[in-house]
């Protein structure tokens, strides 16, 4: 049904657009065929010539137009020169006197005669000038549409309606231009079974086309939902693993923290981004499950951390839907009870993605609970989104974390300004400052100039696993 509805759409859009072309041509060709030795006409008029000279150039202008039969000069009833005779002295016909006579007060005037003064058909033009009418004789091929398999189009006069030219068909008109100029109208239309052979040949590659797109959607639902199975599977597998960043203390010289951050070993075949799944896992809940996987590996993997540094902290980004979930907050708290090990060590860096600040009251009341149970928390993206000093005011914030394109050497000027005001203004609330995305000796410079302790970023530690980012922390 949906292709039939389809297919007759694109069969009318088709219809409009080629009608419309096919009408503008016809329109142009015939008001070119007659308006430009009319022109002529009226030029050579204006030369105060012997009636020699005058025939001459009219009798060109017939050899420059090969639709152009003859012209005629018409005066008192008779015929006055010509592009063939200087003087004619013959009385018009009765037919055309009568035409003259009821078209007298229009200045434009003609009709398609049986056969005019050579003896055959055509279609005889005429216009007013001065006291008298000039008489263009035209083959009556020179206002005939061009042939169209499926459009057809006809001239009509704007003073009596009569066809002038053309096949006036029982068919649906789809166009139709006035050229005011010489009073005449060309129209083009099409008829039932042109639309309908249009309309068969139009199903086929429409038809193909509704099956490509819905072929597509479903690979891309059959893609998402296998993907969504992946994961259920990759979180039942243990899968989605932790990869740390280092939190280095300038002053100390030395990692006094580490970020835990989300990866993804495929099938246990290649490691993920979380670009490629954390969206999902959020949109979906799951996020909740697997960062309570990720904190259970990293209680295993303290002893290895602790290496490094035995009072170093570990931070785990959560969001504003993960607090709002009662089961996941008594899950963390449960899960710190069972591993005291890890009280006083995590820090939660809260991110804001959702917007949902109209929530505050019962997020600021989760982060509490977890405070109380030794959580610390971090503002992440400090001074982009929606981390701002209205939230670090309503929230029981411990660390600020300034976000790095205050520190890019792309923003230099404005936000090396922006963040020296940021850092006086986070100092008066005696909160530790961490410096995120520091990548290049002149970046941690800046830093250093601000007197920021904590920086993050590849400049000291890209992600890693535990191995190998124990064994970079050691080196």
């Amino acid at each position: 049904m949906l292709s039939l509805i389809v297919t007759l759409i694109v069969s009318f859009l088709y219809c409009f657009f080629v009608g419309h072309t096919v009408n503008e041509s016809v329109a142009y060709k015939t008001y070119n065929a007659v308006h430009e030795p009319e022109e002529k006409v009226i030029r050579s008029h204006y030369y105060q010539i012997p009636k020699a000279q005058r025939k001459a150039m009219l009798e060109q202008i017939v050899v420059d137009n090969k639709d152009l039969k003859g012209i005629f000069y018409i005066k008192d009833g008779k015929y006055i020169y010509s592009d063939r005779d200087v003087t004619i002295d013959k009385n018009v016909v009765t037919d055309l006197s009568n035409k003259v006579n009821e078209f007298k007060n229009n200045a434009v005037y003609f009709y398609i005669d049986k056969k005019d003064i050579y003896g055959s058909p055509a279609f005889i033009y005429m216009f007013k000038f001065g006291s008298g009418f000039y008489q263009m004789i035209f083959y009556k091929e020179a206002i005939a549409p061009t042939p169209n398999n499926l459009f057809s189009s006809y001239v009509v006069s704007n003073i009596d309606h009569t066809v002038l030219s053309g096949d006036q068909k029982t068919m649906f008109t789809i166009a139709e231009n006035t050229l005011h100029g010489l009073s005449i109208s060309v129209i083009t239309g099409i008829s039932l079974t042109s639309f309908l052979y249009i309309y068969i040949i139009a199903f086929i590659p429409v038809l193909i086309s509704i099956w490509f797109i819905f072929s597509t959607i479903k690979k891309i639902q059959i893609k998402q939902n296998n993907f969504s199975i992946d994961i259920r599977s990759g979180i039942k597998n243990k899968e989605f693993i932790p990869f740390y960043q280092g939190i280095y203390s300038i002053e100390e010289e030395r990692f006094v923290g580490a970020e835990l951050l989300c990866r993804w070993d495929y099938k246990k075949q290649k490691i993920l981004s979380p670009g490629s799944f954390i969206n999902i896992l959020e949109d979906s809940g799951q996020i909740n499950d697997v960062t309570l996987g990720l904190l259970g590996q990293l209680a295993k993997d303290k002893i290895l951390l602790d290496s490094i540094n035995p009072n170093m902290y570990f931070s785990v980004n959560v969001t504003i839907n993960m607090l709002l979930d009662n089961d996941f907050v008594n899950s963390v708290i449960y899960f710190i009870e069972q591993n005291p090990c890890l009280q006083n060590r995590l820090t939660f860096e809260l991110t804001e993605r959702d917007k949902r600040f109209d929530y505050i009251a019962d997020v600021k009341e989760a982060m509490c609970l977890l405070h109380s149970h030794s959580v610390k928390w971090a503002l992440d993206d400090f001074g982009t989104g929606y981390s701002n000093f209205l939230t670090m005011h309503e929230l029981p914030i411990d660390i600020i974390k300034v976000d790095r394109m205050f520190i890019s050497s792309k923003n230099d000027i404005i936000s090396c300004d922006i963040l020296t005001k940021i850092i006086e203004l986070l100092d008066t609330w005696k909160l530790p400052i961490i410096m995120e995305g520091v990548e290049t000796e002149e970046e941690l410079s800046k830093v250093k100039h601000l007197s920021i302790d904590l920086v993050q970023g590849y400049y000291f530690s890209r992600p890693m696993s535990v191995t190998d980012f124990t064994h970079h922390a050691k080196s």
